[in-house]
């Protein structure tokens, strides 16, 4: 299925943002680079990945380089569409064009096109669940075992991606398992989550004892962002980096199967998956998957419960600021329901004319497709957004070399790159950190250092004055002394 492959590569690889972002996005784009510990839950996979990428890749920024990994991951889950579609035997034309209605969803498109680890996480545990659908309908042990394998490989990447998981586990269901293969399997795909993992501990081991963040220059303890996130050397550290357990998703998980869950995932992705299949595709698309469930009941099952436990989630976890990244099997799984849709349409009508039938399909097909394609074309207008670019070039022209800059997160991460990885800071150390989380340290460090603040709108310090040195959005302030 190259041409389902090849085809959204070269469009959504097109689309990547070329410089650096703000929020989680540069923090990815930093962590991958300086081989750093991220944001929750640590993704020790995605920065191995990342980190063998950004240093391989010999052309475009950084920061463009972390962000086509997403374009790439959302290509293979179109590819691995149109390889489950014909598992059902769909025509290829229609297999591919369905494939396709996924990756230039607006949803979709749109987070292909920066760094995330959701994309790349979704596509192996998509492929891992492909596997197990092949190897349910063509008794493919081999399948199975890679399939296992490969589900472990997300896991390290990104362990949200248990909430697909476990609906592979139903798909392989529909055959007995080969008790021996599936120990052997299993015993591999933990190896590979444990080795993952044991990256966080020893990498913030080697931060702290060889004093690579700056920050510990100023006297703050370790496990502050970027370099040594959560301080996972200490098993306290480690379990709050790798379950976030501060944002309290364990409470989501309770509430996953209830009545209010569900109205949180239909408000919330609803009207948009609405605006992604137009034409009544989704009504297509659930009778695509009354033809799986008549055919294999534990396949269908198992690929419905892929689709909606990520959604149900992602629609109601408090602490998530982006829940669409939780629902690309939902869109995945539309995808395959289209297919098989219009598969059997050209099969059930196309007796005595199926060049016509298949024709009138594809046209139907390549109208949702125009849609997605007059939905997604701004964002070849936004790819060079310079915002974050020029926070920095404010930072660098309103303060000293050598300076402390405080900032919250949704900048801190932008500057962290500037920092740690086209060195556009100098010998600036970049803390992230509210204003007043530091307020009994201010002192101390203005002996030796400027110390400034990253805020928009004058920040209130108690016991200190302040001084904007820039304009823009946001501003950097200077602390003074009273």
């Amino acid at each position: 299925m190259a041409v389902a492959f090849v085809v959204p590569l070269v469009v959504l690889v097109s689309s990547v943002r070329t410089s650096v972002g703000f929020w989680d996005t540069a923090d990815l784009q930093t962590v991958a680079w300086i081989a750093g510990i991220p944001y929750p839950t640590g993704f020790p996979g995605y920065v191995a990945i990342a980190w063998l990428w950004t240093h391989a890749v010999p052309f475009a920024s950084v920061a463009a380089r972390v962000n086509a990994l997403s374009a790439i991951a959302i290509s293979g889950g179109a590819a691995t569409i149109a390889a489950l579609a014909l598992l059902f035997d769909v025509l290829p034309v229609v297999a591919i064009l369905s494939a396709w209605t996924f990756a230039f969803a607006h949803v979709v498109w749109v987070r292909a096109t920066y760094a995330d680890v959701h994309p790349l996480g979704f596509a192996l545990a998509f492929v891992a669940i492909v596997l197990a659908v092949r190897w349910t309908r063509r008794d493919d042990a081999r399948a199975l075992a890679t399939g296992i394998v490969l589900a472990g490989v997300a896991v390290a990447v990104d362990n949200t991606t248990v909430l697909m998981l476990a609906g592979g586990v139903v798909v392989t269901l529909g055959r007995r398992w080969p008790a021996g293969l599936v120990a052997r399997s299993v015993a591999i795909a933990a190896l590979v989550v444990v080795l993952a993992y044991a990256y966080l501990p020893l990498r913030s081991a080697y931060v702290t004892t060889h004093r690579l963040d700056p920050t510990l220059a100023l006297g703050i303890p370790p496990g502050r962002p970027f370099w040594d996130d959560h301080h996972p050397a200490t098993g306290e550290g480690f379990r709050a980096l790798i379950s976030g357990t501060e944002w309290t998703p364990g409470a989501t998980l309770a509430r996953l199967f209830t009545p209010a869950a569900a109205r949180n995932a239909l408000g919330r992705f609803g009207p948009e998956l609405a605006a992604d299949e137009p034409q009544g595709l989704e009504i297509v698309a659930l009778i695509g998957l009354a033809f799986v469930a008549a055919e294999a009941p534990l396949t269908a099952l198992g690929l419905v419960l892929a689709a909606l436990v990520p959604a149900l989630f992602g629609a109601s976890y408090q602490a998530e600021a982006d829940p669409e990244r939780y629902v690309f099997m939902l869109y995945a799984v539309t995808a395959l329901g289209i297919a098989i849709a219009a598969d059997r349409t050209v099969r059930a009508f196309g007796g005595r004319q199926p060049a016509l039938a298949l024709g009138v399909v594809c046209t139907l097909l390549a109208l949702a497709l125009v849609n997605d394609a007059a939905r997604g074309a701004h964002l070849f207008s936004v790819r060079d957004n310079g915002d974050a670019r020029a926070l920095g070039e404010r930072v660098v022209a309103g303060t000293r070399d050598g300076a402390v800059v405080v900032a919250p997160w949704d900048w801190a991460t932008t500057l962290a790159y500037h920092a740690y990885v086209d060195g556009a800071l100098g010998g600036r150390i970049v803390v992230c950190a509210l204003p007043e989380d530091n307020l009994a340290a201010y002192a101390r460090w203005m002996r030796e250092r400027q110390v400034t603040i990253v805020s928009d709108g004058e920040p209130e310090l108690q016991g200190f004055r302040t001084r904007r040195l820039t304009g823009g959005t946001p501003q950097v302030y200077e602390i003074l002394k009273p």
